[in-house]
């Protein structure tokens, strides 16, 4: 599966998931126990207008650090009106001649692009997930899209990251289980 095809796949079922989210659930605790259901869709939301700035070697709209929150609220009274304004401009910017292939400056340091669009994958799958767990949404991520993204979470989730905070300890999952729990655990959540 190229880069492309999974961003776009997993902003599409997330996007269904935001959907479903009600008025009445943005105050509602998430797996992210750091935050409720409203500021897990604004890092959401910030995250992909960061992945679309750093994709055209722009200055983001609204900045926030990597695994942070804007210092807005972006999402209001219509997350998923927000979500799909950010989710356009997010695959407009990796849909754009070579955006994938180049090199680009990000406030990780510099990195080719197919890795900027494997990590923002990787964070809307896995954001998607937690916000179905939080408002009692069935969760079906397609298998291939899932795997693929097990596979790149494998390779660039380093120890120091789990260290320094922005991804929780693996949950020990049964190598039976589903691609979709495995990957969740090895993101620091019990499935």
């Amino acid at each position: 599966m190229d880069t492309y095809d999974a961003l776009q796949q997993a902003v599409t079922s997330t996007e269904k998931i935001v959907a479903g989210v009600k008025a009445g659930q943005l105050d509602e605790a998430t797996p992210c126990t750091e935050w409720n259901v409203r500021q897990l869709l604004n890092h959401v939301v910030s995250a992909m207008g960061l992945g679309a700035a750093l994709l055209t070697d722009t200055t983001p709209e609204h900045p926030s650090p990597p695994g942070g929150l804007p210092d807005v609220d972006l999402v209001g009274d219509d997350p998923s009106a927000a979500y799909q304004r950010a989710a356009e401009a997010l695959l407009a910017a990796a849909g754009t001649k070579g955006a994938l292939d180049a090199g680009h400056e990000t406030p990780l340091g510099d990195m080719p692009g197919a890795v900027v669009g494997g990590i923002l994958t990787l964070d809307v799958l896995v954001h998607g997930w937690d916000l179905a767990r939080a408002t009692g949404q069935d969760v079906a991520f397609d298998a291939d899209l899932t795997t693929h993204v097990l596979g790149f979470a494998g390779q660039a989730i380093q120890p120091e990251m789990r260290d320094g905070g922005l991804v929780g300890p693996v949950v020990a999952v049964d190598s039976t289980a589903p691609v979709l729990d495995q990957l969740v655990g090895h993101m620091g959540r019990t499935p």
